[in-house]
């Protein structure tokens, strides 16, 4: 018996540790790419609070956020516009700040362009329109007419919906049901 035992004893203290299979795998971003709405859970990267995002709120000061935001450009209505991209942890692109108009140095609306990121209430973008309903309730959908941005908003945050062809007196029913929302936005 002690033949037998050795060797195995031997088999197992040489190994690099316990198997590994699928379920036990650590997994770095286990909800990448997942748009399905569903309760937030702590595997979550990023959440966004009532107002903020990553500690960042319209009308700060830029200053203090310089280690996760990088200076860009974006154009808006044929103008150049300068933005600062807010980058996670592992330097992927979530969105962006705008720069507040009346003060350079401090923040505008924030954008969130990314799925990794969701709302207390679990919505995310690549959401459709049917599922922010079914969590938010009733929502004002509010639209530039002509080719402006159609957002669904409540409180400080908006969803910007993948069309443009809303009028003021819209009826929210004649949106598609399957229309996704693009990105979310904290206003001031």
């Amino acid at each position: 018996m002690l033949k037998f035992v050795a060797p195995l004893l031997l088999f197992v203290a040489c190994s690099e540790g316990p198997p590994s299979t699928p379920e036990t795998a650590a997994v770095e971003n286990p909800n990448a790419g997942n748009t399905a709405i569903y309760d937030v859970d702590p595997d979550d990267p990023y959440e966004i609070g009532d107002s903020s995002f990553m500690d960042m709120r319209p009308g700060e000061d830029i200053g203090p956020f310089t280690r996760q935001l990088r200076p860009g450009i974006i154009p808006v209505d044929g103008q150049d516009q300068t933005i600062f991209y807010i980058e996670g942890r592992n330097r992927e692109r979530l969105g962006y700040v705008k720069v507040d108009e009346l003060d350079q140095s401090k923040m505008g609306d924030i954008y969130i362009t990314s799925p990794d990121v969701v709302t207390r209430d679990g919505i995310r973008v690549g959401n459709s329109y049917q599922e922010i309903l079914e969590r938010l309730g009733k929502v004002d959908v509010q639209g530039g007419g002509g080719d402006g941005p159609a957002y669904l908003t409540q409180g400080k945050l908006a969803y910007r919906l993948a069309m443009s062809e809303l009028q003021e007196a819209f009826d929210p029913n004649a949106i598609d049901s399957t229309t996704k929302i693009t990105e979310i936005v904290i206003r001031k």
